[in-house]
């Protein structure tokens, strides 16, 4: 279905969505907005803590030293207190094995972050929307309120001259005093109707700003199927680290011992992959069993396997949430499809309303110009303008009512889609 109403209602749209949406500038200091985007600042924080390419480490210990001794005098000899210290640098080439696994945690972590703000944001959006479009209503409300009751002081002192001239009953001055009655409690209620809009809008939108129009957006991939990718691959790395844990692990080490109180270690694990170098002092040192000799170097090789019932069953239990997040995968694909369905038939019936109302003003136009030009030439009455001046009020607030109807449906795609449609408002937008 053509829709070339688009570029005629909304002409400036595209160009709208990549400026500032003065109308909305409020949001940016929204409390919900806020939260969110700190949640999203946090997960990409700890994503870089993640990928640091180096950790340094120092560790030190004090303790107190007693002997047993064959004489006193040996006792006094010996030490009473030892200390240490240990300097350690841990190097990451490149992320692998447990390393990898906490680095696409993070940026999982990152990415659920994201959709978490998208969804704030738009909810923010639609609200936004929303009171815009239930201010507005609410001062068509009221000018229609004011022109019914124009329409009812009219009809009252029409009544009372056609009681006057013999031509009208009491009782229909009574039912055209009830009606005027009727319309002054409708403005009454509709001022009050505007009072309470204005205060829902003024936290979510400038006042006598106007808000940017929206165009639909042209597709992408819904919301909850990314939600549901997102927990796939969370659990596939749930499974590829249990099923790691189940392997043997193989540890290298070299020391070199330049003295009896420091050593120099470069070691290595095959579970990260990360070179690890230190530096440890310790007072008292060393001491050799071996009178006259000392050990210089050495060379660690250490194999360690971890078997274990409780190991298996969480293989067995990770690879079964694997299986279970693909098949919501499937199933969040098959329900998007038709919720975007629904979503896209909506929208268009919402405009097929839009143009009938549109239609509506503009025959109800036409007849008060008709009914206009009848009153001057003396073939209609104040009254029957009153009337058609009341019908194109009434029409007015169909269309109003259609048009937000439409933002509400163009807003549902962009939920659906998890886009924010105005770049100001994206994550590190305002910056």
């Amino acid at each position: 279905m053509k829709r070339l109403w688009i570029f005629f209602l909304f002409p400036v749209a595209l160009a709208q969505t990549a400026q500032e949406p003065r109308g909305l500038l409020p949001l940016l200091t929204h409390p919900v907005r806020l939260q969110a985007l700190a949640q999203l600042e946090a997960a990409r924080a700890q994503r870089s803590a993640q990928a640091s390419p180096l950790a340094l480490q120092a560790q030190g210990g004090y303790g107190l030293l007693g002997y047993e001794c064959q004489s006193q005098a040996l006792c006094d000899a010996l030490p009473k207190t030892a200390s240490s210290l240990t300097l350690s640098l841990a190097l990451t080439p490149f992320p692998f094995g447990d390393t990898q696994d906490a680095l696409r945690r993070a940026e999982l972590t990152v990415r659920r972050a994201e959709l978490g703000y998208a969804r704030a944001v738009l909810a923010l959006l639609a609200q936004a929307y929303q009171a815009q479009g239930r201010l507005e209503e609410a001062l068509l409300g009221l000018r229609l309120a004011e022109a019914g009751l124009a329409l009812a002081q009219e009809g009252l002192l029409a009544a009372q001259r056609r009681l006057e001239g013999g031509g009208a009953s009491s009782r229909e001055v009574r039912e055209a005093e009830a009606r005027l009655r009727e319309a002054q409690e409708a403005k009454v209620k509709a001022e009050e109707g505007v009072f309470l809009a204005r205060l829902s809008a003024q936290s979510l939108v400038l006042p006598d700003q106007p808000l940017p129009p929206l165009a639909p957006p042209e597709g992408g991939v819904p919301l909850r199927v990314r939600e549901a990718e997102l927990a796939l691959e969370e659990a596939r790395v749930l499974y590829e680290s249990t099923f790691r844990a189940l392997l043997p692990t193989l540890q290298a080490q070299v020391l070199l011992y330049p003295s009896e109180k420091d050593q120099l270690a470069l070691g290595l694990t095959s579970r990260t992959l990360q070179p690890t170098l230190s530096y440890t002092y310790q007072d008292p040192g060393r001491t050799s069993a071996i009178p006259g000799a000392r050990v210089s170097r050495e060379v660690r090789l250490g194999l360690a396997l971890t078997l274990s019932p409780g190991l298996l069953e969480g293989l067995r239990a990770a690879e079964n949430q694997v299986k279970g997040a693909e098949e919501a995968l499937r199933a969040a694909r098959l329900q998007a499809q038709v919720e975007e369905e629904a979503l896209r038939q909506a929208l268009a019936q919402k405009e097929r309303g839009l143009e009938l109302a549109k239609k509506e003003v503009s025959d109800k136009a036409k007849a008060l110009e008709e009914t206009q030009a009848r009153a001057r030439l003396g073939l209609e009455s104040p009254l029957k303008v009153r009337e058609a001046e009341v019908a194109l009020l009434q029409a007015e607030l169909k269309r109003k009512q259609a048009e937000n109807a439409l933002l509400g449906a163009i807003l549902d795609l962009y939920s659906f889609y998890g886009r924010v449609p105005f770049k100001a408002l994206e994550a590190g937008g305002e910056q």
